[in-house]
């Protein structure tokens, strides 16, 4: 009996011991990450004071006025928010760490959809609305190529209510707090 008892807290232990250096490692393999990628410069952003999302400007200041790369962390969904679109054509978005889970809407076809992205995401479209609903491995890094903006178009959100697109700025973002970290002057 005492046998399978100091098994049993052997065991236990043991897995106590796995979850815990798998977080250590993690937080080390992230923070090893971070610390390369800062020195491109970003900003990270704080909703409601939560850490939501950090992005690294590879290529670009977020100006939009060339092609931009970013590797953005995810940290939390965009549950305090609807759906929203950008102000590209097209991007691509590479997850290496983690996936997420987003509610679509087309405003061409009226359509709704889930999808869980694991690996990459085409996103077409400015009639194209998105969120981040689930990170079902508590955060992702993606990679993203974005085109230039375009011109007069401005990023914003889909109204379920009135079924009508709103202009970013015109929402309040009392919420939000950005931190800005690196040498570049970023623009957006």
């Amino acid at each position: 009996m005492q046998h399978q008892l100091r098994d049993s807290i052997s065991v236990s232990n043991e897995n106590l011991r796995t979850e815990t250096s798998k977080k250590i490692d993690q937080e080390r393999q992230e923070s090893w990450v971070h610390n390369i990628l800062k020195r491109f410069g970003g900003k990270t952003i704080y909703v409601y004071d939560k850490l939501y999302l950090t992005r690294y400007y590879l290529l670009g200041d977020g100006s939009g006025k060339s092609f931009e790369i970013y590797v953005h962390h995810m940290y939390a969904t965009d549950s305090f928010r609807w759906l929203h679109n950008h102000p590209w054509r097209w991007f691509f978005s590479f997850v290496f760490s983690g996936s997420y889970i987003q509610d679509t809407y087309d405003r061409n076809t009226n359509k709704f959809g889930k999808q869980h992205i694991r690996w990459f995401n085409v996103f077409r479209g400015l009639n194209r609305y998105h969120s981040i609903r689930e990170l079902p491995r508590g955060s992702a890094w993606t990679l993203v190529l974005a085109p230039p903006k375009l011109k007069d178009y401005n990023w914003g959100y889909w109204n379920d209510e009135t079924n009508e697109h709103v202009e970013d700025n015109v929402i309040g973002h009392e919420s939000a707090r950005i931190e800005i970290f690196g040498n570049k002057q970023l623009k957006d």
